[in-house]
């Protein structure tokens, strides 16, 4: 249970000493008092869980002594995330998996590496971490996996299998996608995938080719999973709902569609692109006119952009 303020301490043993009930003035300025709860968990399947909050999907696995996340969104969450946590199981939390390196994946590291025995992720995701680090004063370093797996060249692939109180977890790096540190989970015994941000459902994907990320090599991975993901399984998106393999088969095909759509017109800028792909074919996956547009979908698809919307 989150510890409440001194304000509503206060309130609270007042109440207590009069035997009476809060009045509903005093029961709203205490409430006030509370930060707004961000955090709702859905259960997967037996022991496996998604968090959501603000940021990327959390994970949480609950072995037969211990628990595992995967991500952990942002530094200031942290405490409304371990009490979603505690919703779920009062185990230690064991490992912290990174399924890369963007800050609503990996912000919370720092506060959760004094808790966790290991925080693991792919090679990439440390150094891209460790570089963004150098740049913040030394107090306010932290939360670097001390784990990694893989090599600094993104092309290679890697895996790391966890054994855990009888549980067995895959880490998987096929190659650079969303990034060049991706990193999926797999569950086999619960058939669930935590895909990090390799699958965005309800907005368009995010291909960030500032940190060595590829369309082409999404649309590689996200095709292969589909190929031999079994079905019944379910799996945890980056964002967006929790879904199975329909879905995936589905975002599958809209990638390649988006793919196709540009290797056909060699030289269109991509406005053009944008303005001629059938869009309304696919209604699932949204533009945000702040994050990921069609224009700027289509400027990583043609390897001429970043793949988001930067401010100047």
């Amino acid at each position: 249970m989150r510890a409440p303020t001194a304000f509503a301490s206060a309130l609270i043993a007042l109440a207590a000493s009069a035997a009476q009930p809060l009045g509903a003035h005093a029961r709203h300025q205490a409430a006030a008092t509370e930060p707004a709860k961000v955090h709702k968990v859905e259960k997967v399947a037996e022991n496996v869980y998604c968090i959501f909050g603000q940021g990327g999907n959390i994970g949480l696995i609950v072995t037969s002594r211990h628990a595992m996340l995967i991500d952990d969104q942002f530094e200031r969450l942290v405490p409304g995330l371990l009490e979603a946590v505690r919703s779920v199981t009062d185990k230690p939390i064991k490992y912290l998996i990174n399924t890369h390196a963007h800050p609503d994946h990996v912000g919370g590291n720092v506060v959760l590496e004094k808790q966790v025995s290991a925080i693991i992720a792919h090679t990439n995701v440390r150094q891209r971490m460790a570089t963004e680090q150098a740049k913040l004063e030394p107090a306010k370093r932290g939360g670097l996996p001390e784990l990694a797996l893989g090599s600094e060249d993104a092309k290679e692939q890697a895996r790391l299998n966890i054994h855990l109180d009888g549980t067995e977890v895959h880490l998987l790096h096929m190659g650079p996608g969303h990034t060049d540190g991706d990193v999926i989970v797999g569950l086999p015994s619960a058939l669930v995938m935590h895909m990090g941000d390799l699958f965005f459902l309800g907005m368009l994907p995010y291909i960030d080719t500032g940190s060595g990320g590829s369309f082409d090599g999404l649309v590689s991975q996200v095709s292969s999973v589909a190929a031999w993901i079994p079905d019944g399984a379910r799996i945890i998106p980056g964002h967006g709902p929790v879904c199975g393999k329909k879905e995936l088969l589905r975002y599958r095909d809209f990638l390649q569609a988006v793919q196709a759509h540009a290797k056909a017109r060699p030289g269109r800028n991509v406005a053009a692109l944008a303005a001629s792909f059938d869009q309304a074919a696919w209604p699932e996956w949204k533009p945000r006119t702040e994050f990921v547009t069609w224009e700027t979908l289509f400027s990583a698809a043609t390897g001429k952009g970043p793949g988001r919307v930067t401010r100047p």
